[in-house]
């Protein structure tokens, strides 16, 4: 038995050294393949790295939920509760005096303990430095907060005399010069607007008399991270959670898992659709070469090799190739990774940076899927050497056609020769057409959906203002952290804005929130479409909604109101609206409010109220996309300042003159100096932006598309040149019957073209239908889009493929017609 394993040991060697140009042919479509899957694997990898470390770092800690007021008798339960896993402890101490040579932004001192800092904490910053303060005068401070403070370079042991509010008094400060035992980079401000924390040590978070049940919370991991709502509905009851108190879940595990599955479903698809186009190509070749040896097969059955033994051969070939394959295929990949990964997490913008991933999974499971294609490749033909009897394969020519009766004297031209010789064996034409479709069809849907991807119409379609700036501190998220809502826009910095360069038009939107009387009899239509929208299940009583019935009373320039009048059906009555006798309902459905006519609201900050008639409809979202189960209504600017006297500013919306937004763009940047709590969307950055994604887009999924077309080219190059060699015999003799060298040169050239027509035509038919519904579906989440064919890049594409159908055939002939009639005879014996 070891001298019959050594034989086929033997066989395997001498049978693969004796199929050189088949082997390179493997070895690449093995080194594609796995270069592939290694770059989908490491971006796929990188990218679910990356959002989870910025969802992490964006919330600034790592901790499920947070027990708020949590008792002594509570936080020793926590520790011992079989489902929690791990509980840490912090609470407020003060806040920081914000002085006039600092930014604005609102920082507390806070105290957190060894588990909080080590376990929550800590994975949730980057570049920590130095360490947690122990020491009563020490401070650990996150790097925006000093060079908010003036501060670039810190050192450890640098002093910073600071003057601060102890536990929660607000009346006088207090001063200490603490020192700097550490800083951090910590990213969460970019979430709530410029909030933040100075960390402080234990002993001086004692003179505050703060406690964790006084201003804190108890933050909590539990052992199963999928069931968090269900563990939370235990800790209430083991707790006994009181009114005072709330069990929080940290919002990024509120969110659904439905995105994630989503993406793990596309990269699934992707590396099917990667192995299928390697698989067609290595199975092609090995079936093809097992059918050129096939009477060799044939041979070794009939000196006793075993079935057994002969797909123990042709397997063994395909493993010594891809151990040459997949590791070159890795070190590409991975060097490619270098370049490929940033520029393709680059396009989910992540605020908080990319994370490269050389996680030994990306390549172990790279090499195994590629293991598994190159596998399945050569498994057929096994299947098919081992199964051939010796009489058979004596006989075997390698093509399956049906015999056809032939009428006419038209059969024995080339071009009807050529035509049947397609379709002699039928499964090798499928997989070669298939092939071809799939490269092609590939390149085209990468290429039309970012050619899709209009600049002008997105631009249009989401920005209408050459520049728009927003208060972040009249969001929900700010108020949520407890950030006061605050006049960014005051006059000095309005009258600096609008001495910008060129500047043609000046809006503001100003918003205030109010409560609006609830009508069941007339808003009832709006609360079925509230409760659907937002998946209120539960049956809401009238006393219900009217308590939860606000919503923001939104102040528009009369000069939106003509703009509605002229794409709208309905006309606003302009004078109405800027007298303040009417307001607008913001929705998409006017039919909800048929039975409204008029509208008592009442803003609680100020104390007033006033009863506005309907007067017409806005967009729902427009300028504003948050509120409450109320409506927003929109009122003229004067109505709203009749009510509020300093109504909070919202958005500033800036045009300026064609050519100026460059230099207007660099002057706001100016004025706004860095601060987080006033955002700008400018339609020349997120022009650029487009650009720069479109360009990322080409570069990586053309890339993509142009390898799997590559691999396509080469199944038919390889298809039609082991093809030529496999039927010298079969040239040879019709060489000898009278066919001139130019016939047969003609009957292969027609071959070749045959197989790159029918493509174009299933490409051009099927493959053009397959492009406009990947279009259609990429269209709902990109509304922006126009279809645009990619007539140029196809064209190329055709041209490239037709004369790779014309020249291959023609250069295989001429490699063959080297020796001479009575040789190629001889030899094809």
């Amino acid at each position: 038995m070891k001298q019959k394993n050594n034989i086929v040991k033997k066989l395997t060697r001498r049978t693969l050294v004796a199929n050189r140009p088949r082997n390179r042919t493997i070895i690449a479509a093995i080194v594609l393949t796995t270069l592939l899957l290694s770059s989908v694997f490491s971006v796929g990898m990188s990218y679910l790295e990356s959002v989870q470390a910025q969802q992490v770092r964006l919330m600034g800690t790592t901790a499920q939920v947070a027990v708020t007021h949590a008792t002594t008798e509570q936080v020793e339960k926590l520790q011992n509760l079989s489902y929690v896993q791990s509980v840490g402890l912090q609470h407020n101490v003060g806040a920081l005096k914000i002085t006039s040579d600092m930014k604005d932004m609102t920082i507390s001192l806070h105290w957190y303990d060894q588990t909080e800092w080590e376990t929550f904490r800590k994975p949730a910053y980057a570049n920590v430095m130095g360490n947690y303060p122990e020491q009563e005068n020490e401070i650990m401070v996150p790097l925006w907060i000093l060079q908010n403070m003036g501060i670039d370079n810190p050192q450890i042991g640098m002093e910073m005399p600071l003057a601060f509010y102890l536990g929660d008094e607000r009346g006088v400060s207090q001063t200490k010069t603490f020192v700097l035992s550490g800083y951090c980079t910590d990213y969460s401000h970019i979430r709530t607007g410029n909030i933040g924390s100075i960390l402080v040590s234990e002993t001086f978070a004692e003179q505050s008399g703060n406690t964790v049940e006084k201003d804190g919370a108890a933050s909590v991991t539990y052992n199963d991270s999928k069931n968090i709502d269900r563990y939370n509905e235990r800790l209430k009851q083991d707790l006994v959670i009181t009114e005072d108190q709330q069990v929080r879940t940290v919002p990024m595990y509120d969110a659904s898992g439905k995105s994630g599955f989503i993406t793990a479903l596309a990269f699934t698809a992707v590396i099917l659709f990667l192995m299928l186009t390697g698989y067609l190509l290595i199975y092609n070749v090995f079936y093809i070469s097992v059918s050129k040896d096939i009477r060799f097969y044939g041979l070794l059955k009939i000196v006793g090799t075993a079935p057994r033994q002969l797909r123990k051969m042709v397997i063994g070939q395909a493993l010594l190739l891809a151990a040459i394959g997949i590791p070159a295929g890795l070190a590409v990949g991975a060097a490619m990774s270098f370049a490929a990964v940033p520029m393709a997490l680059n396009m989910a913008n992540l605020e908080t940076g990319v994370i490269v991933s050389f996680h030994p999974a990306i390549f172990i499971g790279a090499a195994l899927f590629a293991l598994i294609t190159t596998v399945l490749g050569a498994a057929k033909s096994a299947r098919t050497a081992a199964k051939i009897s010796p009489v058979e394969a004596l006989r075997y020519t390698g093509a399956h056609s049906r015999r056809i009766r032939q009428h006419g004297t038209s059969g024995g031209s080339p071009l009807w020769m050529a035509w049947r010789n397609i379709f002699r064996d039928r499964k090798r034409t499928a997989i070669v057409l298939l092939s071809l479709f799939l490269g092609i069809t590939t390149f085209m849907v990468v290429t039309t959906l970012v050619s899709s991807m209009n600049t002008d119409h997105y631009i249009a379609s989401y920005v209408q203002n050459d520049f728009i700036l927003k208060n972040n501190t009249l969001e929900s998220i700010a108020t949520a952290y407890g950030k006061a809502e605050k006049q960014k826009f005051d006059a000095p910095l309005l009258a600096k804005l609008k001495n910008i360069s060129g500047i043609t038009n000046f809006h503001t939107t100003s918003i205030e929130k109010m409560c609006m009387t609830y009508d069941s009899a007339k808003l009832s239509k709006h609360i079925n479409w509230f409760c659907k929208k937002f998946n209120v299940e539960e049956e809401l009583t009238d006393q219900q909604i009217q308590d939860n019935f606000w919503g923001y009373l939104i102040g528009l320039d009369s000069s939106y109101i003509e703009a509605f009048n002229q794409t709208s059906d309905m006309t606003i009555d302009v004078d109405a609206f800027e007298d303040g006798d009417i307001a607008l309902i913001g929705t998409n459905d006017p039919e909800l409010y048929t039975d409204v006519t008029e509208m008592d609201i009442f803003i609680s900050s100020a104390g007033t109220s006033k009863q506005f008639a309907l007067g017409g409809f806005a967009p729902f979202g427009f300028q504003y996309a948050g509120g409450g189960m109320a409506p927003n209504i929109y009122v003229s600017e004067a109505a709203l300042q009749a009510l509020v006297s300093v109504p909070k500013i919202y958005k500033v919306n800036i045009d300026v003159e064609d050519g100026q937004e460059e230099q207007a763009l660099e002057e706001i940047k100016t004025l706004m100096d860095g601060d987080n709590e006033i955002s700008r969307t400018s339609k020349l950055e997120q022009q650029e932006a487009m650009m720069d994604v479109k360009l990322m887009l080409y570069i990586l999924g053309g890339g993509i598309a142009l390898v799997l077309a590559f691999i396509g080219v080469l199944n038919f190059t390889n298809v039609m040149v082991t093809g030529v060699m496999a039927r010298k015999r079969e040239l040879a003799m019709l060489e000898s019957v009278g066919m001139t060298k130019r016939q047969i040169r003609q009957m292969l050239i027609a071959e070749g073209v045959g197989y790159g027509v029918i493509s174009m035509l299933s490409i051009g038919t099927l493959g053009s239908a397959l492009t406009y519904g990947i279009f259609t579906l990429f269209r709902q989440q990109a509304d922006y889009a126009v279809f645009t064919f990619p007539i140029i890049q196809m064209l190329v594409a055709v041209t490239v493929v037709l004369i790779m159908c014309i020249v291959t055939p023609w250069l295989a002939y001429l490699f063959l017609h080297h020796d001479s009639l009575v040789e190629r005879l001889h030899k094809a014996e």
